[in-house]
């Protein structure tokens, strides 16, 4: 049975059964557009959510479902004309980012960049798997992205994966994975549906991160690393054979 709208907010909710919870990711599975509306909704509950947190005192009786419901409705509508990422920092109110198509075809995956950016810093990882094996990171992804390359395993070097994160792109859903070694070091992998464009392989330099970017018949990837790692280095050399 096809999941309704209440069905899939009250699985978003984490108040369906794990039974329901299977069929309906594997529902979103098979339904790209369905999954990337899902986790841009997800992203717009979390925006509302901290400028909820950050109202001033006069401010505490807004009704937080009636700013959730116009959020909500006015996601279905502009979902057509989405060309964004859209992450948010709270700044005294509600700031945040967009990375247009425009913006993306100068600065090859910087959305992958920018995602990196804004979680790779955090104490508290805002992850929807939290996966300390390879193998139940291996699960999570195929879920999503069927005919994807698998995240790499970069134990070796002495990075684990913490887990992922969904998110939502012009193209379809993307996810960040993230990696961390024993010194607090951050790296993620990044998968995305294919641009209009498909992408040659490339490497380029964002601030004190490198960015290497590849893509195959089906998606776009990227590793992001932190240029002032010794170790980051390590993989990003060990890898660039196998992703060129």
């Amino acid at each position: 049975m096809t999941p309704g709208e209440q069905e899939l907010h009250a699985w978003m909710d984490g108040e369906v059964d794990d039974a329901r919870a299977e069929k309906i990711e594997r529902y979103l599975a098979e339904n790209p557009q369905i999954a990337a509306e899902m986790a841009a909704l997800r992203q717009d509950k979390q925006l509302l959510r901290q400028a909820m947190h950050r109202q001033p005192p006069y401010a505490t009786n807004v009704d937080a479902h009636y700013f959730h419901r116009r959020l909500r409705q006015q996601r279905f509508r502009k979902l057509a004309l989405a060309c964004v990422l859209v992450l948010s920092v709270g700044i005294g109110g509600i700031t945040g980012w967009q990375i247009s198509a425009q913006m993306n075809a100068h600065l090859p995956m910087e959305d992958a960049v920018q995602a990196f950016r804004l979680f790779g810093d955090q104490s508290q990882l805002p992850l929807d798997v939290s996966a300390a094996q390879q193998a139940d990171l291996t699960r999570w992804v195929t879920r999503y992205f069927i005919h994807g390359d698998l995240p790499p395993n970069l134990e070796q070097y002495g990075f684990k994966p913490l887990g992922a994160r969904l998110m939502a792109t012009a193209q379809g859903p993307a996810a960040l994975v993230m990696y961390e070694d024993p010194h607090g070091t951050r790296l993620a992998w990044y998968i995305r549906p294919l641009s209009p464009i498909k992408m040659s392989h490339g490497e380029r330099q964002a601030e004190d991160v490198m960015a290497q970017y590849w893509s195959d018949a089906h998606y776009n990837y990227a590793l992001v690393t932190p240029l002032g790692a010794p170790q980051a280095g390590v993989v990003r050399k060990a890898l660039s054979p196998t992703i060129s």
